[in-house]
C-alpha cells in the first residue's frame, strides 16, 4: 500500500458502479452449429462475427478502431472505445452524493472494465484504505460480483467490500436474511446493504467502518462481527431521499462524464401493471420538489460540459400537471433530454412542449397494442390512445422508442400482427421485443388460475401462449417489422442515449442499427459467414479508415485470427 503521501485529498469509499456484465467470450465459447440450444440467449442480442459473439456496440468498435472493446491495450483506449457501461450511471452517484451530505469523500468508479487504473490510483493513494462498495444495480446473480470480488482481491486480499443495490434487495424478498452467509465467506464479502434505497444506511456503515459508529446501530446490514460470527440487524423500510439529500452534482468528481448525466425527479411507479413488481419493491411513488428539480439542473448547467440529461423516472409524464411544470422549468435551460414516458397522457400542447424545451427521445413502454392483452396487463390505457398520443409526438419529430412484451396472458399470433400493424401506421422510430417474465410477488400470480399459467421465470405457460411459442413470435415480429428498427431490449433507451452522447445523429444511428439487424436476420436464417458487405457499409456510414484501399478485407483476416482463439 502506498502511503497518502500520493493524494493528500481523503477518500472514504470507492463505489464501483457498473460493469460489462455480458460475458461474450463465454458465448462464444458455444458451438454455433449447435445454437439451437442456446439461440433465445443470443439472438437479436448479439452479432456472431470473426469466430465470436459481440455487442452491436463492439461491430461499430471493430469498424471504426480495429479492435472490440476486450482488446483494448489498456483502460484508457477502454474509455475511448464503445461501450453502454461508459455511459455514466445514477445508482453510484446517489450513493456517493448521500455520503456526501454527511461529511464522507467518496469516489467512483464507472465502469469497472474500462476503470480499474483509476481505481487503483484512488485505493493505493490511501492509508488507511477506503472501504470499497460494489452496486448491483444490473446483476441477475451472484456471478458478476465473484469477477468484481475476486480482481479486487487480487489487488489487496485485505479490501474491506461492501456490497448493495437492487441484487441485494431482490434477495430479501425471494429469499432469507440468513441466505446472505454463503455468499459473503465464499466471494470475500465484508458487508451487505440489502434496502431498497440505502442512500442513509451507507454514510452510517462508512461512521461504523472508521469506529465512530456501533454496526448494530445500523439497519438493513448483514456483515461479521469480530469472533466471525454471520449478524443481521432488522430490516427497515428507506423512503428515497429525493428531498431530504438531493444530488451534490458540484461536490462529486465526474471525470468519467462526457456530456450525459441521468437524473432522478421521482421514484417508485403510480401505476400496477400485471406483469410488473417494482410498484410494490418501490414502496409507493415520491416526487422531487419542483423548485428542488430547478436547482438540480441549475447545479448541473453550472458543471460547464453537461448540456444533456436522461431522466429516469418511470412516468415522467404523470402527473400531467406536475408534467407541464417540470417543462416549464426545462424551458429556462438549454439541455436535451431524454425520458420514459406514458404516451397515453400526450396531447398537442404537451408534445409542443416537450419539443421546444429540448426532448430529443421517449420510450414507451407500450408492451401490446392490443386491447384485450392491455386491459389483462392492467396497463389502463388502450391502442385508440396510444395513436393520438403517436400522432402529437411525430408531428413535433420526438424520436419515440416502444417496448413490448411476447406472451403475456391474451397474447396470439393475432395480437402479435396487432403490434406489427401499430408500429407501421404510427411511424415509431425504434422498438424492442422481450418475452413476458413470470414472477411469483406480480398480480398476475395472483390471477394464474383464470389464465391457467403455470411454470414461472422464463419457462411458462398459459391459456393462449406458452414461452416457447413467445420466443418465436419475437423472431416473427423481427422479421415483419420493416419501418422501425429493432434495439436490444437491455439497452434501450440508454444505447441511443449514449450513441447520441458520442457524437452519432439519430440518422446515423438509424442506418448502423438497421445494418446490423440485417446481419442478426441473416444468422437467424443459418448464414454465419461472409459479413463484408456489411461491413463494408459500416465502414463507409462511419466514415473509418478500414474503408480505405481494402483495409476491411485485411482487418477481418487479422480478427479472425485473434477473435476465434
Amino acid at each position: 500500500m502506498n502511503s497518502n503521501s500520493r493524494n493528500s485529498e481523503r477518500i472514504d469509499a470507492i463505489i464501483i458502479g457498473q460493469s460489462e456484465i455480458v460475458r461474450y467470450e463465454d458465448y462464444s465459447r458455444l458451438p454455433v452449429d449447435r445454437i439451437h440450444l442456446f439461440k433465445d440467449l443470443v439472438y437479436l442480442r448479439m452479432v456472431h462475427l470473426n469466430g465470436r459473439f459481440m455487442s452491436h456496440l463492439d461491430v461499430i468498435n471493430l469498424v471504426k478502431s480495429g479492435k472490440v472493446f476486450s482488446q483494448a491495450v489498456d483502460d484508457i483506449e477502454r474509455r475511448e472505445l464503445l461501450s453502454i457501461w461508459n455511459l455514466p450511471g445514477l445508482s453510484s452517484l446517489l450513493v456517493a452524493s448521500a455520503a456526501r451530505h454527511d461529511g464522507f469523500n467518496v469516489k467512483i468508479i464507472n465502469n469497472f472494465d474500462s476503470e480499474f487504473d483509476k481505481f487503483i490510483e484512488y485505493y493505493d493513494s490511501q492509508s488507511p484504505a477506503p472501504l470499497v462498495g460494489i452496486s448491483t444495480t444490473f446483476y441477475l446473480g451472484y456471478g458478476e460480483v465473484k469477477r468484481l470480488t475476486k480482481r479486487l482481491r487480487a489487488h489487496d486480499p485485505k479490501m474491506t467490500i461492501v456490497v448493495g443495490g437492487a441484487f441485494t434487495n431482490e434477495q430479501t424478498i425471494n429469499s432469507t436474511i440468513a441466505d446472505f452467509e454463503e455468499p459473503m465467506r465464499k466471494y470475500g464479502i465484508d458487508y451487505v446493504l440489502h434496502a431498497f434505497n440505502s442512500d442513509e444506511d451507507f454514510p452510517s456503515l462508512l461512521k461504523a467502518h472508521q469506529g465512530g459508529m456501533d454496526f448494530r446501530e445500523i439497519s438493513n446490514l448483514v456483515y461479521f462481527d469480530q469472533a466471525g460470527a454471520f449478524r443481521a440487524t432488522p430490516k427497515v423500510w428507506r423512503n428515497p431521499t429525493l428531498n431530504s439529500k438531493p444530488m451534490l452534482w458540484k461536490q462529486i468528481d465526474l471525470s468519467f462524464v462526457n456530456r450525459t448525466v441521468q437524473l432522478r425527479a421521482a421514484s417508485g411507479c403510480p401505476f400496477s401493471c400485471a406483469f410488473c413488481s417494482y410498484p410494490d419493491t418501490a414502496g409507493g411513488h415520491f416526487s422531487m420538489e419542483l423548485e428542488l428539480i430547478e436547482q438540480q439542473l441549475r447545479d448541473i448547467q453550472s458543471l460547464g460540459f453537461v448540456d444533456r440529461i436522461i431522466f429516469i423516472d418511470d412516468t415522467f409524464n404523470v402527473p400531467i400537471r406536475r408534467f407541464k411544470e417540470i417543462l416549464k422549468i426545462l424551458g429556462r435551460f438549454h439541455f436535451e433530454w431524454f425520458s420514459f414516458l406514458r404516451v397515453q397522457y400526450v396531447d398537442e400542447e404537451v408534445a409542443k412542449m416537450m419539443r421546444d424545451t429540448g426532448c430529443r427521445g421517449v420510450y414507451l413502454g407500450v408492451e401490446s397494442a392490443n386491447d384485450v392483452v392491455l386491459k389483462n396487463m392492467d396497463k389502463k390505457v388502450t391502442r385508440e390512445k396510444f395513436l393520438r398520443g403517436m400522432e402529437h409526438l411525430n408531428k413535433y419529430g420526438i424520436t419515440t422508442f416502444a417496448a413490448f412484451v411476447i406472451g403475456f396472458p391474451g397474447e396470439t399470433p393475432d395480437t402479435i400482427d396487432e403490434n406489427i400493424a401499430f408500429l407501421r401506421n404510427c411511424e415509431v422510430d425504434f422498438y424492442s421485443t422481450k418475452e413476458f417474465y413470470y414472477m411469483p410477488h406480480t398480480s398476475v400470480h395472483t390471477a394464474r388460475e383464470k389464465y391457467g399459467l403455470t411454470g414461472m421465470g422464463n419457462k411458462w405457460s398459459h391459456n393462449t401462449m406458452d414461452s416457447k411459442t413467445a420466443a418465436e413470435m419475437k423472431t416473427y415480429m423481427f422479421r415483419n417489422v420493416k419501418n422501425s428498427i429493432f434495439i436490444d431490449p437491455d439497452t434501450s433507451l440508454w444505447y441511443l442515449a449514449y450513441l447520441y452522447d458520442q457524437g452519432f445523429e439519430f440518422e446515423k444511428i438509424k442506418s448502423c442499427q438497421r445494418i446490423l439487424n440485417e446481419m442478426m436476420l441473416e444468422e437467424i436464417d443459418g448464414k454465419f459467414e461472409n459479413k463484408q458487405p456489411h461491413l463494408h457499409r459500416l465502414a463507409q456510414l462511419l466514415g473509418s479508415e478500414h474503408s480505405h484501399a481494402g483495409g476491411l478485407s485485411a482487418l477481418d483476416s487479422r480478427q479472425t485470427a485473434t477473435l476465434s482463439r
